[in-house]
């Protein structure tokens, strides 16, 4: 029987569809485009979808990368408008670049550059057992503190930028793209201090002056205020910013030294 006669047997026969469960006669499903016939996955089909994978996974990337680089609230007003196949969505550019400097971090033991051996055993020997479990979240898990940002970022442009026609969601996306891009940056200077450790103390003040520079251009160019109230309301959702951040991390040791009973 010729290759011909057999398709045109197999396409007489209604079949289940074993991606969307739709019966259907003929080559692909009408409802959603799947082979109704069963195909084995092959080698070449495995490589072949790897290859896709990687390649669509580098190409969104680094698209993404150099337009919020290039011109980063030009890029998220275009993507806020609806150019978004061609990127990465927010949250996964933030996870991706928070996991990367993560990784930096833990790998190099950067918290540990400036510390003297003897003295950090000695100080974990005295220490509360609250304390020494909530300095080691600090040091492994900090980075995913970060994430407060985006909601405590949200409230405060909501009072003081009422009139801006960005809703919560199109806020939270601006602030996501811009700090996951800063998580870059993070791991740059992170690198750098691995290498020379002198440059650790220059490090957080850069990475503090960068998240105020965010905040700034966000507010000159994002929400369109003036340099004047750029200015004051940067200063004003940084430090709204910085200390709920800090109330935050209080109230984590507080209720760590509650569980441990200190």
């Amino acid at each position: 029987m010729s290759d011909k006669t057999i398709s045109q047997t197999f396409s007489s026969y209604e079949v289940e569809c074993n991606n969307c469960g739709y019966i259907d006669r003929g080559v692909y499903c009408s409802n959603c485009g799947g082979h109704l016939k069963k195909q084995r996955i092959s080698v070449a089909n495995l490589l072949s979808s790897i290859v896709d994978f990687f390649y669509n996974f580098e190409e969104k990337y680094v698209l993404t990368f150099v337009s919020l680089t290039i011109r980063p609230i030009k890029f998220i007003i275009h993507y806020l408008n609806g150019v978004r196949d061609r990127y990465y969505i927010p949250f996964k550019y933030f996870f991706l670049n928070l996991s990367i400097n993560f990784f930096i971090y833990t790998y190099f033991n950067i918290s540990a550059i400036n510390e003297n051996t003897f003295e950090t055993e000695v100080s974990l020997l005295v220490q509360l057992k609250s304390d020494t479990v909530f300095d080691s979240i600090i040091n492994n898990y900090g980075s995913f503190f970060s994430l407060m940002i985006i909601p405590l970022f949200v409230l405060a442009t909501s009072v003081l930028f009422r009139k801006s026609t960005h809703n919560m969601a199109e806020r939270a996306t601006a602030i996501t793209f811009l700090f996951g891009h800063l998580m870059i940056f993070q791991a740059f200077l992170n690198l750098i201090s691995a290498v020379f450790h002198p440059f650790y103390e220059l490090q957080k003040y850069l990475v503090m002056g960068a998240e105020i520079a965010i905040i700034f251009m966000l507010s000159l160019r994002f929400f369109k205020a003036s340099i004047i109230d750029s200015i004051w309301k940067s200063i004003t959702i940084a430090a709204f910013v910085f200390m709920s951040m800090q109330y935050i991390l209080i109230a984590t040791q507080t209720m760590l030294q509650l569980y441990y009973g200190d």
